[in-house]
């Protein structure tokens, strides 16, 4: 019978509605006549946290065991475990054990995630100084964080630079400079497209041609704003009146909607109680109605949603039966649905999950409406947002999905591609094989990826064949979902592309990629490449050699120990300082 990991990851494959966390008991050790107070015995992940909060357990790489745990079961214990009394050091065990691991000098991009994630979840007060202390540990990692947060997806990384600006005046100088110089990379960056093909870029479903990602490259605002007009802006700008900031609280509390979220909260209360006539609920019911009207029209998802689990909770009673199904009904009315989807698609994104919360509870009304409005939609970010409502919603849409995969305009069917792929859509590989030979590239490359998703048997041999293809791009999209997806199979047409000889340059960029992949994949059969490459010599583009030796070692961590260390030997000798670097950080940690 399988057990600890094993058993964990086979409950995952076959059972959907519970999670397993296995449990290394090397991480506890038994302290004689020591009890934490208040606890008379609990649940032994909370043992562990609060073992780790005060120095208890075993030293050494286990403490990464933290990354098992949900970050904000990890946060509800540490706001309950830690007072403005907890020492510095209980702070720096946790984040410790959550950035660094034995044995590995590059920050873990699944650690920094679910480390925001944490953070996120924990007191104000708690959270001011996590931040502050954990400044100081990546400010000394600079160049591994740099590394992994370049690889984020704008959202990831905006709620990064969020985090460290609300600590902007304590955190460390190299630090806040870094995060500065990333988010003015990412302004003009143009990286984040999706996938380039014939010179132009695609962001999400626009193509953008050279001259337009030029002008969004360059510095052009004042050649659309004049010195005189930005001067005037200042003037008014400086017109504004006093603000005494000791007022604030009470402001808020003035809002209208503020005052309206609490009229609402006394209606639904006044609902539960007993002494309510039948007209007196009616009366009720029907202004919470009238609110959710104007709630809906300003994108106020939360109170919505919460509306609608209260009435639901009352249909089990007794009592109203008839008159709380009436409100419901109201939920499911064309009317509501119409201006729900609406205004998810105005304001989803600014409570995004009160949105998705309350698309999932109403999923069979609003499933087609949401399809039709994504159809509808012209804004990408806007389409992007409803995929991400209509992903929350699982197996649920996956017929509308498949319905859509013959649709003629191809941003369509990689929308499709991607929420069957999201929501486990593997029955459907049959159809998604025919989309391999689409006549547009991207819908191309979106079906491969589907099928590597899926690892269905013949997913690999279109691997190799886009791998000949004689498109570059094609070529580099392939490359890389080599790496993502880990498949071994192609390490060997890998290695004999990086070996091929490059007399004019003109493929280094795709040898990058290359050796980037077969980082991912850290299959040792590629290590003897990477070291012929390492000790070749160039006549000619000597740049490109030396950018390809430095990515070379930048990857090396993520083979087996034993097949680089001959390898990093010889980087702490090289004549390259980022090289030595890298080796040497290798080194203290093997």
């Amino acid at each position: 019978m399988p057990i600890g990991k094993e058993l964990a990851e086979r409950a995952a494959k076959e059972i959907s509605c519970i999670k397993l966390s296995p449990i290394d008991f090397t991480d506890f050790t038994f302290v004689e006549g020591a009890r934490r107070k208040g606890m008379a015995g609990g649940d032994v992940w909370e043992d562990y946290i609060y073992g780790l909060l005060e120095g208890r357990l075993v030293e050494g790489d286990n403490n990464s065991r933290i990354l098992a745990l949900a970050p904000e079961a990890v946060a509800d214990i540490v706001n309950t475990a830690m007072t403005e009394e907890s020492s510095a050091e209980s702070y720096d065990r946790v984040i410790t054990a959550y950035i660094t691991k034995k044995k590995v000098s590059r920050i873990s991009r699944d650690a920094l995630s679910k480390f925001v994630s944490f953070l996120d979840r924990l007191k104000p007060e708690i959270r001011q100084q996590f931040l502050s202390r954990s400044g100081s540990l990546l400010s000394e990692n600079s160049e591994s964080f740099e590394e992994v947060v370049r690889e984020m997806t704008p959202e990831k990384f905006d709620r990064v630079a969020a985090l460290f600006s609300e600590q902007a005046s304590q955190i460390p100088a190299a630090l806040k400079n870094l995060m500065e110089k990333l988010s003015s990379v990412r302004m003009t960056n143009t990286s984040n497209f999706d996938f380039f093909y014939n010179k132009t870029a695609v962001l999400h479903d626009i193509e953008l041609g050279d001259d337009v990602i030029k002008l969004f490259g360059d510095d052009s605002f004042h050649a659309f704003v004049s010195e005189e007009y930005q001067q005037e802006l200042d003037r008014m700008l400086s017109a504004r009146g006093s603000y005494n900031i000791a007022f604030a609280p009470f402001i808020k509390e003035c809002e209208e909607e503020v005052i309206d979220t609490v009229i609402l909260d006394i209606m639904l209360d006044l609902l539960q109680t007993d002494f309510l006539t039948e007209e007196d609920y009616r009366a009720i019911g029907a202004r919470v109605i009238d609110f959710l009207t104007v709630f809906i029209e300003t994108g106020r998802f939360q109170q919505i949603y919460e509306t609608y689990e209260v009435m639901t909770a009352q249909m089990t009673g007794e009592k109203f039966i008839h008159e709380t199904a009436g409100i419901l009904d109201y939920f499911r009315s064309d009317e509501f649905i119409t201006n729900m989807v609406s205004a998810i698609t105005l304001w989803g994104r600014k409570e995004r999950d009160g949105a998705i919360r309350l698309a999932g509870a109403l999923r069979n009304s609003v499933i087609n409406p949401l399809f039709a409005a994504l159809e509808e939609a012209k804004d990408p970010s806007v389409r992007k947002f409803l995929l991400s409502v209509l992903e929350s919603m699982g197996t649920d849409v996956l017929p509308n999905a498949v319905s859509r995969l013959n649709d003629k305009q191809w941003f369509v069917v990689r929308n499709m591609l991607y929420l069957i792929r999201e929501c486990n859509g593997v029955k459907e590989a049959d159809k998604i094989r025919k989309l391999v030979r689409h006549d547009h590239a991207v819908i191309r490359m979106e079906a491969v990826k589907t099928l590597l998703h899926f690892r269905t048997p013949d997913a690999v041999s279109h691997v190799r064949a886009f791998l000949k293809n004689p498109d570059p791009d094609i070529r580099k999209g392939t490359i890389r979902l080599a790496g993502t997806y880990k498949v071994r199979e192609v390490v060997p047409q890998l290695i004999e592309y990086l070996e091929k000889r490059d007399v004019f340059g003109a493929e280094a960029e795709d040898k990058i990629d290359i050796v980037r992949a077969l980082g991912d994949i850290g299959d040792a059969r590629a290590v003897a490449s990477l070291e012929k490459i390492y000790n070749s010599l160039a006549l000619f583009n000597k740049g490109n050699i030396e950018e390809l030796r430095v990515e070379i070692f930048k990857s090396l961590d993520k083979y087996p120990v034993g097949a680089v260390r001959k390898l990093i030997e010889k980087g702490l000798s090289s004549k390259n300082e980022k090289i030595r670097a890298i080796s040497d950080k290798y080194r203290m940690a093997l």
